[in-house]
């Protein structure tokens, strides 16, 4: 059974862009999906094959508002709204690796807008656990299916839809189908409901 580190994480202000097509109102996912954090480390760390889960424990939502830039006509788009979590904490579970060093305590900047001020995440080491204790229940995160089994997950009534999934060292990826938050599942106990497994 796999093996996992725990980091708590706490940032001042997240943007975790859903992927929404056309408006003016972007919200912010209220999830640390498999596909911000794994990519997140992995672009930290340099290594590939990192994987990586999280969950939020608290946050407040507000809004920020800006205007995106046409670099080549050099003028501005309608003015988009998006939703902006603060005060987050949460936690960030490893895929214990043997090739994987970490620090005790270390940054990295997570979701949109990272050149606006967004996305300073501070993590720190809080255990190692092993053998955790799985049990039916909610999943509160997303985690693709083909990594499934590297979370100790079986779905009993899944909800569906897709991450990105970055090809290495290229701006291109694909679309995979994933576990969404309110699947019920068997699992491990932090990754259901609001139930941290401490």
């Amino acid at each position: 059974m796999p093996e996992y580190l725990e980091y708590s994480l706490k940032a001042d202000a997240l943007i975790l862009g859903e992927r929404i097509k056309g408006g003016i109102f972007r919200p912010s996912s209220k999830s640390l999906r498999w596909s911000t954090i794994t990519m997140a480390l992995r672009k930290w760390t340099g290594k590939r094959d990192l994987h990586a889960i999280g969950v939020l424990d608290s946050y407040e939502s507000n809004y920020f508002v800006y205007s995106p830039t046409e670099r080549a006509a050099k003028t501005s788009k309608i003015p988009l709204q998006v939703e902006v979590l603060n005060n987050v904490e949460g936690n960030v579970y490893i895929v214990k690796n043997s090739k994987l060093e970490l620090p005790y305590e270390f940054k990295i900047f997570l979701g949109a807008l990272i050149s606006k001020g967004f996305g300073k995440c501070d993590l720190k080491f809080e255990r190692e656990i092993k053998n955790p204790e799985r049990k039916k229940g909610t999943l509160c995160t997303r985690i693709p299916l083909k990594y499934k089994h590297l979370f100790s997950i079986e779905e009993v009534k899944p909800i569906y839809g897709y991450l990105f999934e970055p090809n290495p060292n290229t701006m291109t990826g694909t679309y995979i189908k994933s576990l969404f938050e309110g699947s019920e599942v068997e699992g491990p106990v932090f990754l259901l409901g609001d139930n941290n497994g401490r």
